[in-house]
């Protein structure tokens, strides 16, 4: 009886046990123990991760570069940003706002290829829409993509504009949010045109350049096309201006590292207040009609400039995040702005990855950096408290089980009804489909 009480009370004891480890553990220590999770659940090739909590940092990585090369990334491992470059558009537009070159409400027809026409269904687009995926825009620009075109090089410029031109869809902007690529690439190319140079010198001069992201860039060279982590689905390493504001930056863990860093803890007084306009929210789920394709990480409560704000619990912060995938990558960024903690992933595929095995860990280990509690364990059946039952609920108890052997004598007296052949069919029909 002893042994088994001792028992009983250590698995009652070990969410507290488990708690009182995790706190006992030192920041390296649990950014260690994520990696080494994120990397085996998701079962990638080669990742790589960047972690913040104000002033203390963290790389990690694990695997190798390409398949089977043994040879394991690092800090200057060259990797697709993918659709988190959505955030830097964000902040390039922020910045242009913050200068007044731009608005927020500007309509895109404003900064159109001169003498270009806007169809009246979408005249009411405003670069706010465009960057909160609230334009009405599809995923991807409807069309034929010719056969083995690698990622993030179709469409192009001239190709998504010839295809405005001649849609005939009214777009209900604002009232609806659906995940869009094709709206950050217009977006990107309406502030080409509100300057009057290439967006990516504009992303250049407002986010690579002051935070010294020499590897980050739109047009990689043949050193840092030898760098680049492949996996499967890997495409070629080329020039993807053509996506420039939806998905097309490659970058490094020490660039990314830089970039993490300013957005915890802004360098200066006017990008700490660039930052609050990029980490502002735009569109609560509620007020929308219906919000399609930003769930992938958690209920995606708030949408701001590319940025998904998921709200705070008792097990997590508020986070703001966002998701990213293709050519062979996925990649996950979340930042708990208020604990000056934010988290970067990048990992290349293999046939079994899963996203959500990824942006979990993330999330999890961004939470316990913020000082919240692993989530405890469900106790085992062996180690829950016994129901006491009151009197009176003995006494009910006692008289449903004697009237028990009653009901079920008069049951098996009755006699059987033969089931109709249209009720043995719809019934068989239904346990197959349960099946």
């Amino acid at each position: 009886m002893k042994k088994i009480l001792s028992l009983s009370v250590l698995l009652a004891l070990a969410p507290s046990l488990a708690a009182a480890q995790a706190g006992s553990e030192t920041t390296e220590q649990m950014v260690d123990r994520y990696a080494a999770k994120i990397y085996r659940d998701t079962r990638a090739v080669g990742m790589v991760m960047v972690a913040v909590r104000g002033n203390e940092t963290f790389q990690r990585f694990q695997g190798q570069t390409k398949p089977g090369n043994r040879q394991p990334p690092d800090t200057d491992t060259v990797v697709r940003l993918a659709s988190v470059s959505k955030t830097m558009t964000g902040e390039v537009l922020a910045a242009l706002a913050q200068d007044r070159k731009v608005s927020l409400n500007d309509p895109l027809q404003k900064y159109a290829p001169a003498g270009f026409a806007m169809p009246a269904g979408a005249q009411s687009i405003t670069l706010l829409n465009l960057a909160t995926h609230t334009s009405g825009f599809p995923r991807e620009m409807p069309g034929n993509k010719p056969e083995n075109t690698p990622v993030f090089v179709w469409p192009d410029r001239q190709q998504r504009w010839d295809w405005l031109a001649n849609n005939k869809s009214k777009y209900a902007a604002g009232n609806h949010a659906q995940y869009s690529n094709l709206a950050f690439d217009f977006l990107a190319d309406a502030l080409a045109v509100a300057t009057g140079r290439p967006y990516a010198a504009l992303l250049r001069d407002k986010v690579t350049a002051p935070l010294g992201m020499k590897d980050t860039t739109l047009t990689p060279n043949a050193s840092q096309c030898a760098r680049l982590m492949e996996g499967y689905g890997a495409s070629p390493c080329l020039d993807t201006t053509a996506a420039s504001g939806s998905g097309g930056i490659y970058s490094t863990p020490r660039d990314m590292q830089r970039w993490l860093q300013d957005l915890v803890q802004p360098q200066n007084p006017a990008r700490r207040q660039l930052h609050e306009q990029i980490f502002q929210m735009h569109y609560k789920r509620n007020d929308l009609r219906y919000l399609r394709g930003m769930d992938v990480a958690g209920q995606a409560d708030d949408l701001g400039l590319a940025w998904i704000r998921m709200e705070p619990s008792a097990r997590a912060p508020e986070i703001i995040q966002k998701t990213a995938g293709g050519g062979g990558f996925i990649g996950y960024v979340a930042i708990a702005p208020k604990q000056n903690v934010a988290v970067w992933v990048s990992l290349t595929r293999s046939g079994g990855t899963h996203f959500g095995n990824m942006s979990n860990g993330v999330n999890q280990l961004v939470a316990e950096m913020s000082g919240f509690q692993p989530v405890a364990a469900v106790k085992p059946a062996a180690a829950r408290k016994k129901t006491v039952i009151a009197p009176k609920q003995q006494l009910t108890s006692a008289k449903k089980k004697a009237a028990a052997p009653k009901k079920k004598a008069a049951a098996k007296s009755a006699p059987k009804a033969k089931a109709k052949p249209a009720a043995r069919k719809a019934a068989a029909h239904k346990a197959k489909k349960a099946q």
